[in-house]
């Protein structure tokens, strides 16, 4: 069966819908609204759970979820491996559910699917091309599984069978063994003893013998006499048999050479007898009866010259009564013209002219076409004549060379007719190939969706690493406070002991500490002004979302309130077309 084209020429009821990406933004995508789609999508869901998959009856589930988990279901139960696991990664991403989708399609021709899918026709729910494919793995899934029943009822049988045993089967065995005792006891007593054997005698034929296990009185009266009629009998009966069989198929007898001497004599004696009248009198018969075939030859060949005279005299009467027609028609053509010539030419009879010019134009050709016509009876009577003289003349041979110029000369036109056939080919594949080239509205419409599917994957992941990078910048600088921190502590934790012992010293570590502390004030003041601006950016970025988002929406309602005049307007146009129409009907009326 061949696969559904996903690009097909069909335009499908393709609608935009609302959806939010992970910071809560919308975003506009397409999705399709079909109504053989979602009937397929409760056939698949129907089938699953009929064959067993309770699994799809989950309603919080996606339709991804539950058909390719119906699918690694029904392959698993067919004792083929898929390296899925879908008990804990739901939901996935486009990249991991094609890589999914890809494992199952593989497995597919392996288990000899007759029904082809791509992986981005399940990751796509194109439901009418995976329905085909989920009904026969559930189909062949239910086979696999009774198999499996009926092989572990037997084997369960059978080991059942092997170890344990039943008390009417014991009974049973009991009864044969008492049987089997029975019957061997009533054979060993009354066992079977021969009266007499065949031996082969010496001039052919069975004599009876006597055993000698076995005494006279043993023997029957009159056994042997019987065996010795019935070998009697059955060679007379050979020998009927053989005379009978040499006077039904006359089996020749070889002659010696004496028999051989004496029929010839025999022969030349009774050509002797025979007179030269007689001899005379055959050739002469013989001589009558080849006139007699020559003239039935002959006489064959006059009658076929005869019918083909007489079809020749009637072509030729024919053809003289279509000359004769054809001059009494020239005859009344030309005295049409002679009247016509008396009368005066004028305006009135100029068309009457013009009439008689077509007709002696006509005329003209009629001649054309007879003597044509007559050219072509002769060459067709010639080659016709050609033929039959070579009909006669020729030989089977010859015919045979005429065919097998006529089928090799056949042979060569089909080649030449293949080759243009081939050429022609060619041409349409190439422009075929020019017009698949070019996308429709609908193949348009899916790489606009997969499009935008891919933007949001590379802006999601694009998202995603900026707060990674924001992150560890974030992290860095605040390392580097910290380390500079901690410096700062330990060198007052070091220069605090030697900073106390005079009043001077004390004064300079005073003086250092209020200098870091204004820097450490200014650092903090640049970056407070430092968020306030970003803040106040994003502030402004969002007035300006706002601004852009009232926009949209104006302009949708103004899109639809210019629809809505247009077709108002279309109305309006079509009642005042068939106003005038109504008017002008009423004019011509009156």
């Amino acid at each position: 069966m061949a696969t559904k084209n996903i690009f097909s020429k069909h335009l499908p009821n393709v609608k935009l819908a609302t959806r939010f990406d992970a910071d809560g933004n919308e975003i506009q995508v397409e999705r399709r609204e079909d109504e053989e789609q979602k009937r397929k999508e409760q056939d698949i869901i129907d089938t699953l759970v009929g064959a067993g998959y309770y699994r799809a009856h989950i309603q919080g589930l996606s339709s991804f979820d539950k058909i390719v988990g119906g699918m690694t279901w029904c392959i698993e139960a067919c004792d083929y491996d898929v390296n899925v696991d879908l008990l804990f990664h739901e939901n996935l991403t486009i990249g991991q559910k094609i890589a999914l989708t890809e494992k199952i399609v593989g497995v597919l021709p392996r288990m000899k699917c007759p029904f082809l899918i791509e992986p981005h026709q399940i990751q796509g729910l194109d439901f009418i091309n995976i329905f085909p494919v989920v009904q026969w793995l559930v189909k062949r899934s239910v086979e696999n599984r009774s198999k499996k029943a009926d092989t572990l009822r037997k084997l369960a049988a059978t080991q059942f069978q092997n170890h344990c045993t039943l008390e009417s089967d014991r009974e049973l065995q009991r009864m044969r063994a008492k049987q089997l005792a029975n019957l061997q006891a009533i054979e060993s007593k009354y066992l079977p003893k021969r009266g007499f054997k065949l031996r082969k005698a010496a001039g052919g034929g069975w004599i009876p013998v006597r055993p000698k296990d076995v005494t006279d009185q043993e023997t029957p009266d009159g056994a042997l006499e019987d065996v010795l009629e019935a070998d009697v009998d059955g060679e007379e009966g050979d020998e009927d048999v053989s005379v009978s069989t040499e006077q039904e198929h006359k089996i020749s007898v070889e002659l010696t050479e004496a028999d051989r001497s004496t029929l010839a004599k025999t022969y030349d004696n009774m050509k002797q007898t025979l007179s030269g009248e007689a001899i005379e009198q055959v050739s002469e018969r013989n001589r009558i009866k080849a006139q007699l075939a020559l003239k039935l030859a002959l006489e064959k060949k006059l009658e076929l010259a005869l019918s083909e005279c007489e079809q020749l005299k009637t072509t030729v009467q024919e053809e003289e009564q279509q000359l004769k027609e054809a001059g009494s028609q020239k005859e009344a053509l030309e005295e049409e013209i002679r009247n016509l010539d008396n009368l005066e030419i004028t305006e009135a009879n100029q068309k009457i002219l013009d009439h008689v010019k077509e007709l002696v134009l006509k005329n003209e050709r009629m001649k054309k076409q007879e003597t044509q016509f007559k050219e072509n009876c002769k060459k067709e009577l010639a080659e016709l004549q050609q033929k039959i003289d070579k009909a006669e003349t020729s030989t089977p041979d010859e015919d045979m060379l005429e065919l097998q110029r006529q089928l090799d000369m056949e042979l060569e036109r089909l080649k030449s007719l293949r080759l243009q056939l081939a050429k022609k080919n060619r041409s349409y594949v190439a422009i075929k190939r020019q017009l698949d080239t070019v996308p429709d509205r609908t193949e348009l419409a899916q790489y606009q969706r997969r499009f935008l599917e891919l933007y949001n994957q590379v802006s999601a992941k694009h998202r995603e690493t900026k707060q990674f990078y924001t992150l560890y910048n974030t992290l860095d600088d605040t390392k580097l406070y910290l380390e500079k921190e901690l410096s700062l502590l330990n060198s007052i934790y070091d220069n605090y002991a030697n900073a106390m012992q005079t009043p001077h010293s004390r004064e300079q570590f005073v003086q250092q500490f209020e200098t870091i502390v204004e820097g450490i004030r200014a650092t903090k003041a640049k970056l407070k002004k430092k968020c306030d601006d970003e803040r106040a950016k994003r502030d402004g970025l969002n007035g300006q979302l706002v601004c852009l988002m009232e926009q949209q929406r104006k302009y949708a309602t103004t899109v639809k309130q210019l629809t809505m005049e247009c077709q108002r307007n279309e109305a309006l146009m079509q009642h005042l077309k068939a106003l005038k129409a109504s008017i002008q009907q009423q004019e011509q009326q009156s």
